[in-house]
């Protein structure tokens, strides 16, 4: 195991793990008492990724790193921004059942007494289940483009299913099981979304999303009705999109009576009647963003410093934060960020990078890596570059987890000054 980070009074560490495409942060904040508060955020791996560790690795360095002089393993409050695998897949792994935990913090659609949430997660399971089993089924039997596609679809999918198993550590599992308060945020009173706990002395937390809007709500259904349209889909004999040179494609039967020499398979003539056809890509990118539409967008405020956590937010969180007069004063004094969605195009919008992040005194880190299907695109190198620019003058203005040495890479946030 590795060594646990060097403590500071005037600054709050943070331990970012590489686990390849994925997210897991563990937060050391210093507090009046003069004992560190514990604060983990997110703890999974896309199974895409390559080069990566084993998450159960991962998961057990992080129960080390939270592990007491008195040999108890202590996290003051875990977060799961959302429900994807690469957030959540750590927490199916053995050792949670040992850790003390005094809060746990999910997104408002993870709430098991919302009927609104019930219904939104749904929907997005069963898309999920429907387009991955749609899309492995039409990589076996397609070529090309239309096998590419279709693997993509896949593993996007995959990324979105139930993750059963991790969802249950986090709402009933850890040591104290049920018993340990889970919030699922934000509240439904838009006042009560800047507060402190008890589990966090000095701290001011304040969540800035997801959205509770009815517009957003319905934007994030009506997705969700488009996607199981397109996942019940699935091409039959009678609806299935045929291309346009559909008719060159024979019966084996017909095909064979007339050329001997040679048979064609059904397999055969469903590959060219499929080829084009990428509706479970669709579905699938779809099916992620109103996932990722899910997650918490949070800051927290501990002496001068400004830490932004935004999980996968995309466009409607973000959006709904730049324009909320509260949220986008505080993104203005925004010191640390953590960079959304592991430097996709679709998360960090270029009105917060370009208009918002103030120049002199800001800090980034992107926990990501290479994935089979997404080479050369992720982290997104305008997105970096430009994040780069704007932290000029620091050594460490980015970090980046797939560029260190170490399976995790420490940064102090300095509470005093700015």
């Amino acid at each position: 195991m590795n060594p646990k980070p060097k403590l500071s009074s005037k600054a709050i560490t943070v331990r970012m793990y590489y686990v390849g495409f994925g997210d897991s942060f563990l937060l050391f904040v210093p507090a009046s008492d003069g004992r560190h508060r514990k604060i983990l955020i997110d703890c999974g791996k896309h199974q895409q990724s390559v080069k990566a560790p084993n998450i159960a690795d991962v998961a057990q360095q992080i129960i080390e790193d939270a592990t007491d002089a008195d040999g108890v393993a202590r996290i003051d409050l875990v977060i799961a921004t959302h429900r994807h695998q690469d957030h959540v897949s750590g927490f199916e792994k053995p050792g949670w059942d040992k850790v003390e935990v005094k809060e746990v913090w999910m997104p408002w659609t993870e709430d098991p007494n919302d009927p609104k949430a019930v219904e939104i997660l749904k929907a997005q399971s069963t898309t999920a289940g429907a387009v991955h089993k749609a899309a492995k089924k039409k990589a076996k039997l397609t070529l090309g483009a239309t096998q590419q596609a279709a693997s993509a679809a896949a593993a996007l999918a995959e990324n979105s299913l139930t993750n059963a198993k991790a969802m249950k550590t986090l709402h009933a599992g850890f040591a104290g099981g049920k018993k340990i308060p889970r919030k699922f945020l934000p509240h439904k009173d838009r006042t009560a979304d800047t507060f402190q706990v008890a589990a966090l002395p000095d701290v001011n937390v304040h969540v800035m999303g997801p959205s509770r809007d009815p517009k957003v709500i319905n934007d994030l259904e009506d997705a969700s009705q488009e996607y199981l349209l397109l996942a019940r889909s699935e091409p039959t004999a009678s609806n299935r999109a045929l291309p346009l040179f559909q008719n060159l494609a024979l019966h084996p039967k017909e095909f064979a009576a007339k050329h001997k020499s040679l048979t064609l398979k059904s397999t055969d003539i469903h590959r060219l009647n499929n080829i084009g056809d990428d509706r479970e890509l669709a579905a699938a990118i779809s099916n992620e963003a109103a996932v990722n539409g899910t997650s918490l967008m949070i800051m927290f405020e501990i002496g001068k410093a400004y830490m932004l956590f935004p999980g996968d937010a995309q466009w409607g969180t973000w959006n709904a934060a730049m324009n909320d007069t509260e949220w986008h004063e505080l993104l203005k004094k925004s010191t640390f960020y953590k960079i959304g969605h592991h430097g996709s195009h679709n998360a960090t919008p270029i009105d917060f990078v370009e208009k918002i992040l103030r120049q002199d005194h800001f800090i980034a880190m992107a926990c990501t890596g290479p994935t089979q299907k997404w080479t050369d695109t992720i982290p997104r190198p305008k997105l970096m570059k430009k994040l780069s620019e704007i932290a000029k003058g620091k050594a460490k203005g980015v970090i980046r987890s797939d560029k260190q040495k170490k399976p995790y890479v420490d940064l102090n946030v300095p509470i005093t000054g700015a």
